[in-house]
């Protein structure tokens, strides 16, 4: 079951999820049921879930999923918080709600490079190179984000100072397609598959992928609740089996991959061949955290004023429930 959820509708019904969500669920000879949730309902990043319920992958590891989807990680990590949720897909920055108090734990690595996001420019822009983003405006999709972050870590790498870059929240997809025709910004840092939809168009150029330039990081984690980690660790390593079963098999098989996930992606075939081709071969096939990754995600929390300092991170990840 997949039911899709905005940020207001989900503050309204936390109180009741917690309370139906706290239930036991597991049934002797019953498989476990497990509510997971996206933070993005269409990224291709999280589709393993939607292939591994094609192929049956779950339920051969003992897990029935409840999936439901958000319009950003806000309103899961407020799930999440309320006891709503079992596992949640979000960003490896979202360690940082851990800090904060989340009761969950980060349990796996699914992305490492941010080779879903790229700089983008209008289509008529001068800007040729990324030299050029001296001075300029740049949309991102929130203050404190990745997208922010890779913005300001390619100043670092250039030996700008921050202020040489000016950053401007603009919020989802759509805002950063609209900022674009309309010139608003200079460039954005959003979805690489939003440059692929919009080149052939004329309407924008692809400046750099980030991944080209942040080699370590963790875009996408999955994280358990701590509830279900401390009293369902079987259903949660289920779960992890049969999600690195199923990217084994995306890999192994991309026609079939993209048949089942553009519905979900609702990309036409030729970028989600594209989107496939450019972000498959760095999803994690063991879901172990790359030591630099989580590195830069530390370092990423006190250049985006989220924190005073670097946390301890080793206690905000975990890889006990992994495939041995």
């Amino acid at each position: 079951m997949t039911t899709s959820f905005g940020r207001r509708p989900v503050l309204k019904g936390l109180a009741a999820s917690a309370a139906l969500f706290g239930a036991p669920r597991l049934s002797r000879g019953a498989a476990t049921k497990l509510t997971v949730a996206k933070s993005i309902a269409d990224l291709f990043a999280y589709t393993p879930i939607d292939v591994g319920l094609a192929k049956g992958n779950f339920a051969k590891h003992g897990v029935e999923l409840d999936v439901i989807t958000f319009n950003g990680s806000a309103g899961m990590h407020q799930a999440m918080t309320a006891g709503a949720l079992d596992i949640a897909l979000g960003s490896g920055s979202t360690m940082v709600n851990i800090v904060k108090g989340e009761p969950a734990i980060c349990m796996a690595q699914t992305l490492g490079p941010p080779v879903e996001l790229s700089v983008i420019v209008p289509g008529d822009s001068a800007i040729e190179t990324t030299d050029g983003l001296k001075g300029k405006t740049i949309g991102v999709a929130s203050t404190g984000s990745p997208t922010e972050w890779v913005i300001f870590e390619l100043a670092r790498l250039k030996g700008w100072a921050k202020s040489d870059i000016k950053t401007v929240g603009l919020g989802g997809p759509q805002a950063s397609i609209a900022a674009l025709r309309t010139h608003q910004v200079d460039a954005v840092v959003a979805d690489t598959a939003i440059g692929l939809t919009l080149v052939p168009q004329k309407a924008a150029r692809m400046l750099v992928n980030c991944a080209d330039y942040v080699p370590n990081f963790i875009m996408h984690a999955n994280y358990a609740s701590q509830k279900v980690a401390d009293e369902r660790p079987d259903a949660v390593k289920g779960f992890n089996a049969a999600w690195f079963e199923t990217v084994a098999f995306m890999r192994a098989n991309k026609d079939e991959t993209n048949r089942i996930v553009m519905p979900v992606t609702k990309l036409d075939e030729s970028v989600q061949s594209k989107v496939y081709d450019m972000v498959l071969p760095l999803m994690s096939l063991t879901g172990r955290f790359d030591p630099k990754g989580i590195a830069a995600i530390s370092r990423s929390y006190v250049e985006l004023s989220i924190l005073d300092k670097e946390p301890d991170m080793t206690k905000l990840y975990t890889e006990k429930f992994l495939p041995a």
